[in-house]
């Protein structure tokens, strides 16, 4: 009884030369080209993702360098090399699986046998497949090989992954990248083999198999088997659909919809109804992306794709999203995806990913559920506030606008009174303490912005811009005085006066400084402007460097210090400290003391 075996159609429909190779132009043309002007390399590197064609141009390229009706872009396919090929048994074309034979002595006999003068061909071609495999020993072992082997031999070296290729063997071998196919040209390609062998299709099925391939021609064909087995022998979409748990596009279209109205309460009943139904959410997430990318680019080109298959589904969301909501959804769509894993469950991520891109919807109207209001009175904006409920001063009245006392929070930030000026001191009790590499608004002068109108200075600068001298009594209260921030601050309360004139409208003061950064020029020049600035004239300052002592950080030290030691002091005569020690055993932690004065912390 005879039995007739089917043969797989990645098998069957594997293309014999080059011109039913499907895509791969690029690599085509190369290859015809040097075939027809006798410019062979001696080293070939097919790189790409799986099922893209590697080895079937290895394939297609021996054949045509050993047909025995010359070398040429059209190999015969009947004579006795072709035929062999074909069918795998020609003795002058060793394929090596470099997964399972990564040793260097498996190597070394494979190129000791390429000395040797191919038996029934023109050329003896080693096409060695996942090369990246091999082992370092045994890429060095083949290096000189493949720099300068025999006349005779071809070798053709195919990857997936061309990153773990030691540079030395890349750069002894033509390189040629193999391209995914794109979902389109690999739906006409089914389309031609279900024709060929008389299989009834339909296109949207083909679509989804094409889709689902990720561009390899291999995957597609293995999954057109699955489908026809499916099916019965027919290929059709639902049926298509349900094999590969793939998305329907109406649900997907339907949420949409939902987005677009700003309908919560349909948007949740239609992601309760996909996790009742056990919907792949991650595949929903990237539909909606999907979508959200052909929108967008509609919206920038002025029209869908008119070869777009669902062209009259997505007229109807063109209009129904701006270019802010798209870049809105894609981006949760994505994150979401991404982030899917981390959710308690799958479809809680999935509802707050929907629930996010409705909250966050640039000026969008949402339905609430329960709520009699229309979408507009629950549009994302700052609540009107109601003049019938006044909020009652607490002391001096201050014209503000009337507020709802329920939701305070809902007044717009425009609205709210200003809080009056705090009282400032004439005499700063410490000084500034803001970070040193604040010095936004301490730049040099050359670079400096037009100041302002400097306000009404305290009565102590007025004397000093009449034409008072800094002394060395007064300079740690001038120092704090000077209008300066960060560095430049700082460089004045660490500096100590040592000298200071008058010659004509020019002052000169000379300070010293133990820290050598505030000597530098730069530093001086920020000094002098601001300096100038609190005395009203001009000021040339020098800048020494060596111990300071009558500085306004040593004064605020020492008073702090001082302090502290009579807070010390009053612990240890309280009554009532004294009584807990005795009575619990309690200690004071040493350093853990604390002024309740305004001069701060005492470890400064």
């Amino acid at each position: 009884m005879n039995q007739t075996v089917s043969q797989a159609l990645a098998r069957k429909w594997r293309p014999r030369d080059f011109d039913s190779l499907v895509g791969q132009a690029h690599v085509v043309k190369a290859l015809s080209h040097a075939l027809d002007n006798q410019r062979l390399h001696h080293a070939y590197l097919f790189t790409g993702t799986r099922g893209v064609g590697k080895t079937t141009i290895a394939r297609i390229l021996a054949r045509a360098v050993n047909c025995e009706q010359g070398i040429s872009r059209t190999p015969c396919g009947k004579c006795q090399a072709c035929v062999e090929i074909s069918q795998g048994r020609f003795v002058d074309l060793l394929e090596v699986d470099a997964a399972t034979n990564t040793r260097v002595d498996e190597m070394r006999a494979l190129l000791e046998n390429a000395m040797y003068a191919p038996t029934a061909g023109r050329y003896k071609v080693y096409v060695i497949d996942e090369v990246h495999m091999l082992s370092t020993s045994a890429f060095n072992a083949m290096l000189k090989t493949l720099e300068e082997p025999p006349g005779h031999v071809l070798f053709i070296l195919a990857t997936t992954d061309p990153q773990k290729i030691p540079a030395t063997v890349l750069s002894r071998c033509l390189q040629f990248a193999l391209r995914q196919l794109p979902p389109d040209q690999l739906a006409d390609h089914l389309a031609h083999i279900l024709t060929e062998e008389q299989i009834a299709f339909e296109p949207g099925a083909l679509r989804l198999l094409a889709k689902a391939a990720r561009g390899s021609v291999r995957d597609a064909l293995s999954l057109t088997d699955q489908a026809i087995a499916y099916s019965a022998g027919h290929v059709g979409e639902e049926t298509v659909r349900t094999m590969l748990g793939a998305v329907d596009q109406q649900v997907v279209h339907q949420l949409l919809q939902a987005l677009a109205q700003g309908d919560g309460k349909a948007l949740l009943e239609l992601s309760n109804a996909l996790a009742t139904a056990s919907a792949p959410f991650g595949a929903i997430l990237d539909e909606l992306a999907a979508i959200a990318y052909r929108l967008s680019v509609a919206h920038f080109a002025g029209g869908l794709d008119a070869d777009d298959p669902d062209q009259a589904a997505l007229q109807n969301l063109q209009g129904a999203f701006g270019a802010e909501d798209l870049q809105l959804i894609y981006q949760i769509a994505t994150h979401a995806r991404a982030e899917l894993h981390l959710a308690p469950e799958e479809a809680i991520g999935f509802s707050m990913a929907l629930v996010r891109m409705l909250a966050f919807k640039p000026g969008g109207q949402v339905a609430v559920a329960g709520s009699a209001a229309p979408a507009s009175a629950k549009a994302f904006a700052p609540v009107a506030p109601k003049a019938s409920v006044p909020v009652q001063p607490v002391s001096k009245p201050v014209p503000v606008a009337p507020v709802k006392a329920e939701v305070p929070q809902a007044v717009p930030l425009a609205t709210r009174p200003a809080p009056p000026p705090a009282p400032t001191p004439s005499l700063p009790d410490n000084f500034d303490e803001s970070p040193p590499w604040d010095t936004a608004d301490d730049l040099p002068v050359a670079q400096a912005k037009p100041a302002a109108p400097a306000p009404t200075l305290p009565a102590v600068h007025a004397q000093s811009a009449s034409g008072d001298l800094p002394s060395a009594a007064n300079w740690p209260q001038v120092s704090q005085e000077v209008p300066a921030k960060g560095l430049t601050r700082q460089a004045l309360v660490q500096a100590e006066l040592v000298e200071a004139n008058r010659d004509g409208d020019v002052l000169q003061i000379v300070l010293r400084t133990a820290i050598k950064a505030y000597t530098e020029p730069s530093m001086v020049t920020r000094l002098e402007a601001a300096l100038g600035q609190y005395y009203g004239s001009t000021v040339r300052l020098q800048m020494q460097f060596g111990e300071a002592q009558q500085t306004a950080h040593a004064v605020q030290s020492e008073t702090r210090r001082q302090a502290l030691e009579g807070a010390k002091q009053a612990l240890q005569a309280d009554p009532f400290l004294k009584d807990i020690q005795n009575l619990m055993g309690a200690t004071v932690v040493s350093g853990s003391e604390r002024t309740l004065s305004n001069t701060g912390p005492a470890d400064i």
